[in-house]
């Protein structure tokens, strides 16, 4: 490979609770070479001001889950980004660009929903570099029995009234998400995780990656900018 070539990138895509940082963590690990971890996550709650971010006092600016109907806060809900929302996700999106550029291999776990129009600004900032699309998509009932088996942990920290709320706001904000990622069929990869393990995971996207670079997020890019 040339000293300048770039390096490759791994996208996996998937809503709360469907395995996206536990694939990414065990690929890094278990990669020969070496492989930086970007996670929307990370990104959001380690170098944002939670202030910012859904629940913070100035979410309105960013990014928020808000219901559909104002009547009913634990009905179904929808992804709401202020001003800066997408020029945050944005840079989200350049910094991935800028490490394969400069020859590094990247993989992130990302939720690039069509409305708001994540996956097109995703697709459009990593058009001209080696992309791997990966969809993490368990069944629904399997989402949700995990985002339950985390709502112990969730009362330790907000009590239990504010836990089940909190809990049932990211059934919510699973649902949108899910809805939002796959409102198309355009993946390199789907896996179902509630079938494979963290490890057979792995183990299908190294097997991919040695086909060479997907086509997938090339070709959302140039139907998009068409």
């Amino acid at each position: 490979m040339p000293d300048d070539a770039p390096g490759q990138i791994v996208v996996v895509a998937g809503t709360t609770g469907s395995g996206k940082t536990t694939t990414c963590r065990t690929f890094i690990d278990r990669a020969d070479d070496v492989w930086l971890h970007i996670g929307v996550d990370m990104f959001l709650g380690s170098m944002l001001s939670r202030k910012f971010v859904d629940g913070g006092p100035r979410c309105d600016e960013c990014l928020r889950m808000a219901p559909l109907d104002p009547n009913d806060p634990t009905g179904p809900a929808e992804m709401k980004l202020g001003p800066l929302g997408l020029p945050l996700i944005d840079a989200y999106h350049q910094m991935v660009a800028a490490a394969a550029r400069s020859g590094q291999n990247v993989i992130i776990d990302h939720v690039p929903t069509t409305s708001p129009p994540l996956l097109q600004r995703c697709a459009a900032a990593l058009a001209d570099l080696p992309v791997l699309f990966v969809a993490l998509k368990p069944p629904r009932e399997v989402l949700m029995q995990r985002i339950d088996e985390r709502l112990p942990e969730v009362i330790k920290v907000l009590g239990p009234e504010q836990g089940v709320i909190t809990n049932e706001g990211c059934k919510q904000a699973s649902d949108f998400i899910f809805r939002g990622i796959f409102s198309h069929e355009r993946f390199d990869l789907v896996l179902d995780t509630a079938q494979l393990s963290p490890d057979q995971v792995v183990d299908a996207i190294f097997a991919r990656l040695a086909e060479g670079p997907g086509g997938a997020m090339a070709a959302i890019a140039r139907e998009f900018a068409a």
